[in-house]
């Protein structure tokens, strides 16, 4: 992604949080973090404060879905929720297609797209997780990013095995 395309996106995601009086923080970095483990081994936060975004794909439309890097999906759980019979996570060209980002660094701001965030991650008070662009995390404030994007909060993970 060319640099003046990053400060432009950039620089929309800090109007939107600036706009809605998040409390939040974009932190630059050497290299893109692809998991949330690399965000916890490069010493971003905590494991459970790492937030994912996953893009799923449904018959109704997409669906943002951000959990706590301490867990893992159940899509039974976001079926039960939700009402839906069929979900899969989106292929990387759909993802890009949908949100601009590449798999690894997919914004937690999706303004286009129905989100949903696991209630694990509220415990946590604050998240860190993509900016839509390469070499950057966004650190925000649990709460904020679930009045931003509207979210629906449920418990949808289930703990990562040993966790």
């Amino acid at each position: 992604m060319e640099s003046d395309e990053v400060i432009r996106r950039l620089d929309v995601l800090r109007a939107t949080l600036d706009r809605a009086g998040a409390d939040y923080e974009i932190l630059p970095h050497a290299i893109t973090y692809h998991s949330a483990e690399d965000g916890v081994a490069h010493g971003v936060g905590s494991l459970a404060e790492m937030a994912p975004t996953f893009i799923l794909k449904t018959k109704r439309g997409f669906i943002a879905a951000i959990i706590s890097g301490a867990t893992r999906m159940s899509y039974k759980k976001i079926k039960k929720q939700l009402g839906l019979r069929d979900i899969s996570m989106a292929d990387p060209q759909t993802v890009l297609e949908e949100t601009g980002a590449e798999v690894g660094y997919v914004s937690l701001i999706q303004p286009s797209i129905n989100t949903i965030v696991d209630e694990r991650l509220l415990q946590t008070g604050e998240g860190y997780g993509g900016c839509g662009v390469p070499n950057h995390t966004l650190r925000i404030k649990v709460d904020d990013l679930v009045r931003i994007t509207g979210a629906e909060v449920f418990d949808f993970t289930e703990p990562k095995s040993g966790n």
